[in-house]
């Protein structure tokens, strides 16, 4: 899966994929790093990133990443490469017409926070969907109503499966 990371203005692509359970290859502006994960508490990993060992905390909260490890903080913006995309080729915006909310990779859905015929606005989490040991917010790319709803709590969902539907 690709993704574009901004921090401190500057965007990096970052391609990641799985290895075994736990470790990843990540691939930033095509240099390679093999990641190891565990969750120790909450919302603390460790990480051992090409052999090296760090302690990382991070908090996810308004689409950004802060991200704590030795001592620095780091605050990153993700998306991915597709959402870049459309969203370069409309200009920035909000999406315009029906837009179903699909699932860009495998995860579990730990909640969901709408129902069908509920009122959203552009950027309000619709549900919370763990991949790759992360919980993602999702959030609604328009103004408008929920109309169908495709998951429900405690659901395992595959890659490119229809979660929420905004018109």
């Amino acid at each position: 899966m690709a993704y574009i990371a901004k921090i401190d203005k500057v965007e990096y692509t970052v391609n990641v994929k799985e290895v075994d359970a736990n470790k990843f290859e990540v691939i930033i502006d095509d240099k390679s790093y093999i990641v190891d994960t565990q969750l120790t508490e909450s919302s603390v990993y460790s990480l051992i990133v090409n052999g090296k060992s760090y302690e990382t905390d991070v908090d996810y909260h308004d689409g950004v990443y802060n991200i704590l490890t030795e001592g620095d903080l780091f605050k990153i913006e993700v998306i991915d490469e597709l959402k870049k995309k459309m969203m370069e080729r409309r200009g920035g915006g909000a999406a315009e017409g029906k837009q179903i909310i699909k699932s860009e990779m495998p995860g579990a859905i730990i909640d969901v926070k709408v129902n069908v015929g509920d009122e959203v606005k552009e950027g309000d989490v619709l549900l919370i969907l763990e991949a790759m040991k992360m919980q993602n917010e999702i959030r609604s790319p328009k103004d408008g109503e929920v109309k169908e709803v495709f998951v429900k709590a405690g659901e395992n969902i595959e890659a490119d499966a229809k979660m929420v539907v905004v018109e």
